[in-house]
Order: C-alpha cells, then sequence, then structure tokens
C-alpha cells in the first residue's frame, strides 16, 4: 500500500502550505508537546457519530465475524480471538478485541512489533489481514467507549510505556480516544512501533484539526486503500 498524501489534513481542510515547511512546523510542535486540542475531537458530536455508524454497519460486521467462527474451528482451531492491553484516552489501559490471524501454537497475545515474527494462518489470515475484517470486533470497543472509529492508532501498553519513558511528549497523542484508523494510518501503513515519532506528527496534527469532515475523509481514504491496496 502507498502512502496517499504527504499532507492529507492540509489538503483536506483547503489549505496550501509547503511540504517540508508543513511537515517540519508539525514536528516541532510535536516535539515541544502542543496540544492545541479540536474542540470536536471529544464532542459529543463525534461521539453520537461513533455510535451510529457503528450500529450501521453492525449487521455485515456480525455476518462476516460469524462466518469466521464457523470456519476458523476447520482451518486452526481455536481460540478464535484474542486481546491486547492498550493504552487510550487520558492514558488509560483497555483491552483490544481482534480476530486471530496467526498460528494458534504462538504467543499472538504477547507483546509483539507487527507480529513480523509469527507466523500467519494459511489462506484465512492473510484474507483476514488484507480486508481487515480481523478489525470488526473493535466495534465493541467503539460501542464501550474505549475507541472512535478514527483517532491514533492505539499501542500496547508495554511499548508506550517505554516510549514515554524516552521521550514523554509521546503522551500527547492520548489526549483522544484511539480509532481503528486514522491520520497515521492512511500515510503510512506500515510503520512499525519504531516510527512511532513520524507517527506522532500525524497523530498530533489530527488532534488539532479532527472534524467530522476530516474523519469522513479518513474513513473513505482507509476504505479504497482496503478495496485497492493502494
Amino acid at each position: 500500500m502507498k502512502a496517499l498524501n504527504a499532507n492529507p489534513a492540509a489538503t483536506v481542510m483547503g489549505v496550501e502550505e509547503n511540504e517540508n515547511t508543513h511537515t517540519n512546523q508539525m514536528a516541532q510542535e510535536a516535539s515541544a508537546g502542543k496540544s492545541s486540542l479540536s474542540p470536536y475531537a471529544l464532542s459529543g458530536s463525534k461521539r453520537l457519530f461513533d455510535l451510529c455508524f457503528s450500529l450501521a454497519v453492525l449487521p455485515v460486521a456480525l455476518t462476516l465475524i460469524i462466518l469466521v467462527f464457523i470456519l476458523y474451528p476447520f482451518i486452526d482451531g481455536f481460540p478464535i480471538l484474542f486481546r491486547h492491553e492498550r493504552i487510550g484516552v487520558s492514558s488509560k489501559r483497555f483491552y483490544l478485541y481482534k480476530i486471530r490471524t496467526y498460528k494458534k501454537n504462538e504467543p499472538s497475545s504477547g507483546p509483539k512489533d507487527n507480529h513480523h515474527d509469527l507466523v500467519v494462518v494459511p489462506v484465512l489470515g492473510n484474507l483476514l489481514r488484507m480486508s481487515r475484517i480481523d478489525e470488526l470486533p473493535q466495534i465493541w470497543n467503539i460501542l464501550k467507549g474505549d475507541m472512535s472509529w478514527v483517532g491514533p492508532r492505539p499501542e500496547q501498553s508495554q511499548f508506550v510505556d517505554k516510549i514515554i519513558a524516552e521521550y514523554p511528549k509521546y503522551d500527547a497523542r492520548h489526549a483522544v480516544r484511539p480509532g481503528i484508523t486514522g491520520l497515521a494510518q492512511i500515510n503510512n501503513p506500515n510503520a512499525t512501533i519504531e516510527d512511532h515519532q513520524e507517527k506522532l506528527i500525524f497523530d498530533i496534527e489530527y488532534t488539532q484539526k479532527a472534524s467530522f469532515r476530516l474523519d469522513l475523509h479518513i474513513l473513505w481514504r482507509s476504505l479504497v486503500v482496503v478495496l485497492t491496496k493502494k
């Protein structure tokens, strides 16, 4: 998948900026810990959209999840779901749920950097990951209020603790609810935990410019990435 735009929020918001100037400015703001939080980021209207959108897609999501539950035991047995402890809004810890896409004898619930060293379940695991169906159980996290559809992607608590110990300003991304997708994900979908400073630039940008319009744009671009693999 390719990066969609070096500066998508500027394009969405109708602001024409020099790419290098924009990147340097955002990097400085992230480093300095500036956090002019968008009023929309934690507003009731964003929460209402999350609930309404979740309920709208729930019938399709449940159908796909049930289908996976029927097929999985014949392919790689149980368990089908697993959970990770992640860091959410205000640094609150919560459990994020996903469909297992790795072999059951692998420690998929442990702290791994994007699971690079794990073995994907043949055929089904790859399909679930490419289609993002493995992320659908996180609708439950959204309904509970742990997550939003759009926001900084929540990282595993073990990694966050280490990063903040070395780079305290990283905690600024926890000013908003984490999301299933976000500005960093549509720009650098292959980023790992090692790229946390690069992702932080986009995460801080989102906390400052979050809006209903930007959320729709990110959701649309995420769908395009899933469907076209670009």
